[in-house]
C-alpha cells in the first residue's frame, strides 16, 4: 500500500512537471510569436521556425529545472533572458531592446493565458473536467486564439508603431515597460503565495524593485536631456528665425530707396534721352552742334552716372561685429567704389559660431579678399550694364559658408579645368595671378570645404551670371553647374 501511494505520489509529481513543461513551451511561442508582430519582423524561413521552436523547447525543460530546484523567480528571469537572445538573433536587433519588447511580448501572453484560466474555470464548472492535462490544452487553446486574434485587428496587423525599432515615443516605452514589469511581478507573487509571505526573499523582492526603478530612473533622465536638447535647438531656431525677419525687413527698407532712387533716375535718364535725340535731328538737319550743347550733355551724364554710382555703393554695410571680417568687407567695398560697381552684403545667423568652430577669421579674411578681388576683374572684362557683386556669409542652407555672386564674365574652361593644381590666369594685366585659387584649395582641404561654381547664365541687366560657394560641409567636393 505504501508502495502504491509513493507511486502514484511520484506519478503526480512527474505529472506537474510535465504539464508546467508543457505551459512553459506555449507561453514561450506566444511570446516568440507576439515579439514578431510587435516589431514587424518578416516572416521567417521554415528551418529557422523549426531551429526557433527547438529552441524554445530546450528553454522550456532548462526553466523547469530552475523552477523546481531553485524557485519561479530565477525561472521567470531566465525565460526573459533565454527568449530575448532568440529573439534578439531572429530580428537581428540588440540585446537590450529585444530585452524591452520580450517584457512586453510576455506580459501580453501572461495577460491572455490568465483571461483564459477564467474562461475555462467557467466551462469547468459545467463540465466538471477534472483532468490538470486536458484543462492545460483547451487553457492554451484559448491564449494562443486570443492572441492570435489580437494581432489580426487591423490596428495591430503591422506591429506597434511607437514599440518599434524606429520609434522615438519613449514615453510611451517606459509606461508600457512599467506595467508589463509589474504584471509580471505580481503573477510571479500571486501565483506563488508563499513566496510573498517567505522572509528569505524579502531581499529577492528589493532587489528586483531596485532593477524596475534603475531603469525608469535611467530611462527618464535620458528624456529629460533629450528634451532640454530640443528646448535649446528650438531657441536657437526662434532667434535664427527672429534675424532672418529683421534681414527681410533691412531689404526691404533697402529696395524701396532702392527703387525711389531708380524711379528718379528713370526721369533723369528720360530728359537725358530727349536732349541727345534733339541733338541727333538737329545734326541730320545739317545744323552746326555748339560746343556749349556738346558740354551740356557731358556734364549731364556725368552727373547721372556720378549720382547714379554714389547712391547704389554709399549704402551701409551690414556689420558682422568682428573688426576684422568688417574692415575687409570696407575695403573691398571701396574698391567696388573705384569701379563703379554695386556691393552688397548679407549676414547670415551668428557670424561669431563660425569663426569660433569653422574657419579663423584671418583665412576667411583672405577668402573673402582674393574672391571679390577677381569678380572685380570679371566685371571689368564685362561689358554688361549691370555691375555688381554680391556677398553673403553665415549659416547658409544649412551649413557655413562664403558665396560670392557677380555679374562679370564667365569662368574659361582652361581655368575651371586647372583650379586648384595649377596657379591660372586669363587677366594677368589685371593683376590677377591664379595664386587664390590655389590658396583657397588649401583652405577647402584643410577644414574640409566643398567649392561649387555655379554659372546662372550669359551677361544681363536684371542678374548676376555666376556664384562661387564655398561651403563648410565636410565634404570636401569640387562642383561646376554651368548653363553652357
Amino acid at each position: 500500500m505504501d508502495i502504491y501511494i509513493s507511486d502514484l505520489s511520484i506519478n503526480l509529481e512527474n505529472m506537474e512537471v510535465t504539464t508546467y513543461i508543457l505551459k512553459m513551451f506555449f507561453m514561450q511561442i506566444g511570446t516568440l510569436y507576439a515579439f514578431i508582430k510587435i516589431t514587424n519582423v518578416p516572416k521567417l524561413e521554415k528551418r529557422k521556425l523549426l531551429y526557433s521552436c527547438i529552441a524554445v523547447a530546450i528553454a522550456s525543460i532548462v526553466i523547469t529545472l530552475i523552477k523546481y530546484n531553485v524557485n519561479q523567480y530565477i525561472s521567470v528571469i531566465s525565460m526573459i533572458l533565454l527568449l530575448s537572445c532568440l529573439n534578439s538573433l531572429i530580428s537581428k536587433s540588440n540585446i537590450g531592446y529585444s530585452i524591452f519588447i520580450t517584457i512586453i511580448a510576455l506580459s501580453i501572453n501572461y495577460v491572455l493565458f490568465f483571461g483564459a484560466i477564467f474562461i475555462i474555470f467557467i466551462i469547468n464548472l459545467l463540465l466538471q473536467i477534472k483532468n490538470d492535462l486536458v484543462n492545460l490544452i483547451l487553457m492554451e487553446i484559448v491564449h494562443i486564439s486570443s492572441l492570435f486574434i489580437l494581432f489580426k485587428i487591423k490596428k495591430f496587423k503591422y506591429g506597434i508603431l511607437f514599440l518599434q525599432k524606429t520609434s522615438k515615443d519613449e514615453y510611451f516605452g517606459i509606461l508600457i515597460l512599467n506595467i508589463c514589469v509589474i504584471i509580471l511581478y505580481s503573477i510571479i507573487i500571486f501565483s506563488n503565495l508563499e513566496l510573498l509571505l517567505s522572509v528569505q526573499n524579502l531581499d529577492f523582492n528589493f532587489v528586483i524593485v531596485a532593477i524596475i526603478m534603475f531603469i525608469t530612473i535611467k530611462k527618464s533622465l535620458q528624456l529629460y536631456y533629450k528634451q532640454k536638447l530640443l528646448i535649446q535647438e528650438l531657441e536657437e531656431t526662434k532667434r535664427e528665425l527672429e534675424t532672418k525677419k529683421k534681414e527681410v525687413e533691412e531689404l526691404e527698407k533697402e529696395n524701396l530707396e532702392f527703387s525711389k532712387t531708380s524711379h528718379t533716375l528713370a526721369h533723369k535718364q528720360r530728359i537725358l534721352e530727349h536732349k541727345i535725340e534733339e541733338l541727333s535731328n538737329k545734326f541730320e538737319a545739317g545744323k552746326e552742334i555748339t560746343v556749349a550743347e556738346e558740354n551740356n550733355i557731358k556734364d549731364t551724364v556725368q552727373k547721372i552716372s556720378k549720382e547714379l554710382y554714389t547712391e547704389v555703393n554709399g549704402i551701409e554695410l551690414y556689420k558682422t561685429e568682428i573688426p576684422e571680417i568688417d574692415d575687409i568687407l570696407k575695403y573691398m567695398q571701396s574698391e567696388c567704389i573705384k569701379n563703379k560697381i554695386e556691393f552688397n552684403v548679407q549676414i547670415r545667423g551668428n557670424i561669431y559660431k563660425m569663426i569660433n568652430n569653422v574657419i579663423p577669421k584671418e583665412e576667411l579674411q583672405i577668402l573673402i579678399a582674393d574672391h571679390v578681388k577677381n569678380a572685380i576683374i570679371a566685371i571689368n572684362h564685362s561689358q554688361n550694364i549691370n555691375r555688381s557683386i554680391l556677398i553673403q556669409i553665415g549659416k547658409i542652407m544649412g551649413n557655413y559658408g562664403l558665396y560670392i555672386y557677380d555679374s562679370g564674365i564667365e569662368f574659361e574652361k582652361e581655368t575651371l579645368e586647372n583650379l586648384g593644381k595649377k596657379p591660372s590666369t586669363t587677366h594677368a594685366e589685371e593683376g590677377g595671378t591664379g595664386i587664390g585659387f590655389m590658396n583657397t584649395f588649401d583652405t577647402l582641404r584643410k577644414y574640409k570645404a566643398s567649392l561649387e561654381i555655379e554659372e546662372i547664365g550669359k551677361p544681363s541687366k536684371d542678374n548676376y551670371t555666376k556664384i562661387l560657394k564655398i561651403k563648410f560641409d565636410g565634404k570636401e567636393e569640387y562642383k561646376v553647374k554651368t548653363y553652357r
